[in-house]
Parts: C-alpha cells; sequence; structure tokens
C-alpha cells in the first residue's frame, strides 16, 4: 500500500511499519482527530469459497472485540476501529512513541541483571491480565514490546495471534501458507504451540527468550544447548548474572511446558525474594524475611560512603570514652552520688563488735605515740 491512500474514509496511510505473516503494518493519520496518528494493521485473507470468506470475517469480529477489552490496560495499545474492505480487515489501534526493546538492545548492548529485574516486574503485570483474561498472546519476542517514551513503561504490542477461548478450535489459512492457530517465531516460540497447542505458559517461555536477547545481546536460536542438560547455555554469554535470577529464567525456558512455572504469579513471587536483598559493592548479604513478609528493596550503597560513616561511629565512641577518663583523672575523690541509705540502729541484744573475732585497724587518733 502507498503513501497518501486513504483507507476507511478517514486513514491517510503516511507510513509502512512491516510485514508479518497475516498481513501489512502501518502509520497512518486520523482526519476526525486533527491528522493525530494511529497504527493501521491490515489483515489479508483472499478466497474465492463464500462460506471461508463469512468465517474469516467472523473470525476477525470476535478477535477484535478481545483486542478492543485488552486495551483497558494502560500498557496495552488501545484498539479504537475495524473495518473491513475488499476481503482484507483492517485493526485501527493507538500510536505509542518509543523504541521496541529490540531496538535498545541492539542500540546500546547487553542489559545488566538490575536491568532485566525492572524488565520483567514491568511487563510480568501485563502478561498476567492478559492471561486472566483467558489469553494467549503467542507472540512475545523483543520487537513487539517497546519502552514507551512518554512514562519509560514497557507496552506489549502486536496482539494479532492472540489465542482467546471463542477462536481455539478455528483454523483458516494466512498470507504465509500457515493458518490462523500455529503462530510462532523461531527461537521464541516453544514446542507445543509450534504443533498448534499453546498453552499460557507458552507466553513465559517466549519472555524468558527475550530475557536471554536481552541479556547477552544473541538470538536464542544461535545459542546451543548444554549437551548432558539440554538446557540452552546462554549464562556464559551474559554479563554477570547471579545464581537466582539465572535459575528464574531457566525455569521459564524449560522445553517441556509442565516443568515451566504454571502461572506469572510464581515468577513474581520469586523475584520478589530476590527483592530481600541489600547490594553492598556489588556483594549480595541476604537478608531474612520478615514475619510479616514485607519486602525490602534492594539498596546500593558504594563501599566509601559505607567506610566513611563506620569510621565517624567509631571515632564518636572514641572520643566520648576519652572525655570520660580525662574527667575522672581531674577529679579522682568525685564518686557518684549515692542515695544515703541510713543504716541500723544497733539493737540491746546485738553482740559488740569489738569482741567479735577479726583484724581491725584502730582510728588515727587513738594510736600511741
Amino acid at each position: 500500500m502507498k503513501p497518501s491512500i486513504i483507507i476507511g474514509q478517514y486513514y491517510k496511510i503516511v507510513k509502512k511499519l512491516g510485514v508479518g505473516g497475516f498481513g501489512e503494518t502501518y502509520i497512518a493519520e486520523d482526519s476526525r482527530r486533527l491528522g493525530s496518528q494511529c497504527v493501521i494493521k491490515k489483515l489479508t485473507f483472499k478466497s474465492n469459497n463464500q462460506d471461508e470468506l463469512e468465517k474469516a470475517q467472523e473470525l476477525f469480529y470476535r478477535e477484535a472485540k478481545t483486542l478492543k477489552d485488552l486495551g483497558k490496560h494502560d500498557q496495552i495499545p488501545y484498539l479504537s476501529a475495524y473495518f473491513s474492505e475488499d476481503q482484507e480487515f483492517y485493526l485501527v489501534q493507538e500510536y505509542i512513541e518509543g523504541d521496541s526493546l529490540e531496538e535498545e538492545i541492539s542500540s546500546r548492548g547487553k542489559f545488566k541483571e538490575q536491568e532485566v529485574i525492572e524488565f520483567l516486574l514491568g511487563i510480568l503485570p501485563v502478561l498476567e491480565y492478559i492471561h486472566k483474561k483467558q489469553v494467549i498472546h503467542r507472540d512475545i519476542k523483543p520487537s513487539n514490546i517497546l519502552h514507551r517514551d512518554q512514562d519509560k513503561k514497557f507496552i506489549l504490542i502486536d496482539f494479532g495471534g492472540v489465542k482467546a477461548p471463542l477462536l481455539s478450535n478455528s483454523t483458516l489459512p494466512n498470507s504465509s501458507g500457515g493458518n490462523l492457530t500455529k503462530i510462532f517465531t523461531i527461537g521464541y516460540t516453544p514446542k507445543e504451540q509450534m504443533d498448534g497447542y499453546p498453552e499460557f505458559n507458552s507466553d513465559i517461555y517466549a519472555l524468558g527468550m527475550t530475557v536471554i536477547k536481552a541479556l547477552t545481546g544473541i538470538e536464542p536460536k544461535d545459542i546451543s544447548r548444554n549437551s548432558s542438560t539440554k538446557m540452552l547455555a546462554w549464562r556464559t554469554k551474559a554479563n554477570n548474572v547471579g545464581d537466582q535470577l539465572a535459575a528464574i529464567i531457566d525455569r521459564m525456558i524449560q522445553e517441556n511446558h509442565t516443568d515451566r512455572y504454571t502461572n506469572v504469579e510464581e515468577i513474581l513471587e520469586d523475584l520478589h525474594h530476590l527483592g530481600k536483598t541489600v547490594v553492598i559493592n556489588n556483594s549480595r548479604v541476604s537478608v531474612l524475611r520478615s514475619a510479616i513478609n514485607t519486602q525490602i528493596p534492594m539498596v546500593n550503597i558504594p563501599l566509601g560512603k559505607f567506610l566513611m560513616i563506620l569510621v565517624m561511629i567509631t571515632g564518636f565512641i572514641w572520643g566520648f570514652n576519652l572525655l570520660r577518663a580525662i574527667v575522672f583523672d581531674l577529679h579522682p575523690h568525685q564518686k557518684p552520688i549515692e542515695s544515703p541509705i541510713p543504716k541500723p540502729s544497733p539493737s540491746p541484744s546485738s553482740p559488740d563488735p569489738e569482741n567479735e573475732g577479726g583484724i581491725f585497724l584502730r582510728p588515727d587518733n587513738l594510736k600511741k605515740n
């Protein structure tokens, strides 16, 4: 489709963004909204069979309604319109300004461990939201996650391949010769999804592979597997990653879906355990979890500042003790003031202490010359 072409009466094509298995994506201007930009996704389905065409149209409208509902989340582009023209179906979505995770990895290189933790804590609640809506994204990868310029939140995009309950048994050919139930990107898609049976934790697998791409800068399909464990040998290609985070990622990308995390909540729980750690000069010190399970945020304390505080406290204690010793040297006769306690008068029956056994010193005024 050429720029300046108008579709759906109101949308003027400005720029082509990309081509996928289901059609093409464009940036367009909406004439009804003072030329504000939007994203147009064209889903192509050509057929001379009227029944197939009606089936495709039914599935398209069901999917559009699903996307409209999902768009209520702040980190998912909202769907503003959908329509069909000449056996081609169009979705009109919010335009998000920002770079994709793929672009960020290419421009800046490998992510650090703390950056990946922050990324996961930012995107996992979005995944949790769509799964609670009984929707599987099926195409999570770095190019489908945007870092929004406005507030630096991570945005999950490209829901063209969503699998909702109403679509679960529907199969139609797409423009690349596949079908609507088999959506995958090599390196990010688990086996069960490639076989046509996606699970909710198929998205977890794809997100785990996305994290590995961020940590290593390498496409997962280009990383070899350990010959004995069959696990992706990604750790040596990443920046310093602690064993705890590495274990979380490895569980996300297990080949057998029954060995993976069952749901997003389990991952968030393990990540919050990582949050109960104090970091001092990049050295990890475990902190006991409180009885009320209060989250302790990670704190970065420079070693120099920590030592300076320690020296100041030690100096204060030493100075206080020195001052105390000087005071008592100058006034040795001073003793702590005690409350006077009256001595009991000896009772008549009490024995004379002079007649008691023992050694007694005579008073000075009674000594003989």
